[in-house]
């Protein structure tokens, strides 16, 4: 689901499309959708899938193998001073920064000076993690299946993020399963700059931006760059659970410089680097890239050691589920009707895209939004476009844009109604009606709004801060709910209700919270029952010495004054006691 933000609603009135329509050669029959009907379908559908994400503004390009079809610019780039998108608007691109560094690790493999077989530290003697099998291999770094952490450490400086590596552990031995992490980009891309002897940003723009043409684009945020890009949006009240229309800031000017997710393009630039792969790895002037069996490892799965393919065992991506189930070098890889496609998604510090390509039919679309990754990517429009553009290739009737989601709706809404009382007698209610739950508190009614599992949204200032999580029993009956520390339990929990916990976890409990890639991040330690755990979702078991673990992650209290530890860091990233609630 993604919410309706007010600032969104307003933007109806303000809607540039720029068209760029190219004459195409594919034929009609009688009666069946022209090129121009598909396209006038996506920007009819545009605004509507830029009110459902709530971003100021919005850029959308479609291409074909010969040229771009179109350009639709909707909204914003700065809200305050009404700045129109454009089509030469630069937006940040995320994630899909990882398709540019593997292809450009893929010409140092042509070229004879990378064996994607190898271990990374052939080419990087100083790079070291506890593994758990055989040695980390170059294509695993580039198929998310070398078993890196994800942003193990949050500090500036791609480099350190590698050496912060030296006190982490793989999740799992290396080849044998498949975790996204941007740690592994930042890692190729420093083998890029090793076997280079140059940059990553200088090696990336002389080895990818210029020979596909990408003129407009930039491999790096610098002051210069950003003051041609759209201003990216982030939440105002980063210290709380997002609501359903969440206001927005714009997000901290940075410099920012990281294989893994650092470069800005514009439209244009970015549907000739999708025709860089629809015409199978050549560039405009009919350079070759890669040579063509490079091109179709990168564009296919990657194999784990059980020869299975490489990608998420479950979907990543709640907007895009079909995301990251297969992943080759640097790409999503789709296997739909009996077509290849590749795609990846992107967000970064107030930036969002998502981008797909139909290799076998031959078009692609991107769009990018100025909004904080939190609610969506801006999949929604791409989804759409490429349904529409593969039922006009085939003469078949366009579909309808997707219905507007409906954020209130929840599944199985009955499952979570009943009267939860507190250890101190207090209580709340919970209704359902049909596909609609409620908060009752003091006979006021408070809508629920879905945020995970058996996790909630309360439209009510007095629940601000924290989710509403849900708790079940080992018959999967919903049996307890907490805000925070407070904690209800309904006619069915048949547990404890009184807990014993350590005294010491008092100390821990608090407000912690520092800035990462100009984003404000705050936590809560929370004692819920006798767990202690993070905003009341996320339990913290406890490891010897006085750690603690959270799923995959270590996490550590230091730095005392008295007996209150002033700061915590989950695995190598940090955050400092605030005195506030």
């Amino acid at each position: 689901m993604c919410p309706r933000s007010t600032i969104a609603r307003t933007l109806c009135g303000l809607i540039l499309v720029a068209l760029v329509v190219f004459p195409s050669a594919r034929g009609a029959s009688q009666g069946a959708p022209t090129l121009s009907q598909a396209l006038d379908a996506i920007a009819a559908y545009a605004p509507q899938a830029m009110r459902e994400q709530g971003t100021p503004g919005l850029s959308v390009a479609i291409t074909d193998r010969n040229g771009t079809l179109r350009i639709i610019t909707l909204g914003y780039a700065n809200r305050d001073s009404q700045t129109p998108v454009t089509p030469g608007t630069l937006f940040a691109i995320g994630s899909i920064t990882k398709s540019m560094t593997a292809l450009a690790l893929l010409q140092l493999h042509d070229a004879g000076k990378l064996d994607l077989d190898a271990p990374v530290r052939r080419y990087l003697p100083w790079f070291a993690i506890e593994s758990l099998g055989g040695p980390i291999l170059v294509h695993e770094l580039l198929s998310h299946t070398a078993g890196l952490p994800d942003d193990f450490s949050s500090e500036p400086g791609y480099l350190y993020q590698i050496v912060a590596l030296r006190n982490a552990k793989v999740l799992f031995g290396p080849g044998t399963s498949w975790a996204y992490s941007n740690d592994g980009y930042a890692a190729a891309g420093a083998v890029l700059a090793k076997l280079d002897g140059r940059f990553w940003e200088q090696s990336l723009t002389a080895r990818v931006l210029q020979p596909i043409g990408m003129t407009d684009s930039s491999a790096v945020f610098t002051p210069e760059v950003m003051a041609g890009a759209a201003v990216g949006y982030q939440f105002r009240d980063s210290d709380r659970a997002p609501p359903q229309n969440p206001p927005l800031v714009a997000a901290q000017p940075m410099d920012f410089v990281d294989p893994a997710g650092s470069v800005l393009s514009t439209p244009e630039d970015m549907a000739r680097y999708m025709r860089f792969y629809l015409n199978g790895g050549v560039t405009a002037d009919g350079r070759r890239l890669i040579s063509a069996s490079t091109f179709d490892a990168m564009t296919h799965p990657d194999r784990l050691t059980n020869g299975k393919p490489a990608g998420a065992a479950t979907p990543e991506l709640a907007e895009a589920p079909s995301f990251y189930r297969q992943y080759g070098y640097g790409l999503s890889i789709f296997d739909e009707n009996g077509e290849r496609l590749v795609g990846h998604t992107g967000g970064i510090s107030g930036y969002t895209a998502c981008m797909q390509m139909n290799l076998t039919r031959g078009f692609g679309a991107i769009a990018f939004a100025n909004l904080v990754e939190a609610p969506l990517h801006p999949c929604a429009i791409v989804l759409y476009a490429m349904r529409v553009l593969r039922a006009q290739s085939v003469g078949e009737p366009l579909p309808s844009p997707p219905p507007a989601p409906d954020p209130a709706k929840i599944a199985r809404a009955s499952e979570y109604a009943g009267t939860y009382t507190g250890a101190n007698g207090s209580s709340l209610g919970v209704a359902a009606a049909g596909d609609r739950l409620y908060l009752v508190d003091d006979a006021k009614r408070i809508a629920l709004y879905h945020r995970g599992h058996d996790l909630f949204w309360a439209d009510d200032p007095r629940f601000a801060i924290f989710l509403l999580a849900f708790g079940r029993d080992r018959d999967d009956k919903v049996v307890e709910l907490n805000y925070g520390s407070q904690w209800y339990a309904n006619e069915r929990y048949r547990g404890a209700r009184t807990f014993a916990y350590p005294p010491r976890w008092n100390a821990l409990a608090g407000r912690y919270e520092n800035t990462f890639l100009g984003q404000s991040a705050v936590t809560r330690v929370v004692i819920v029952k006798n767990r202690l755990t993070l905003d009341g979702t996320d339990t913290l078991e406890p490891l010897a010495g006085g750690a603690f673990a959270l799923g995959d992650s270590v996490v550590r209290f230091d730095a005392y004054a008295g007996n209150q530890p002033q700061r915590l860091t989950l695995d190598d990233t940090h955050f400092y006691r605030v005195e506030l609630p």
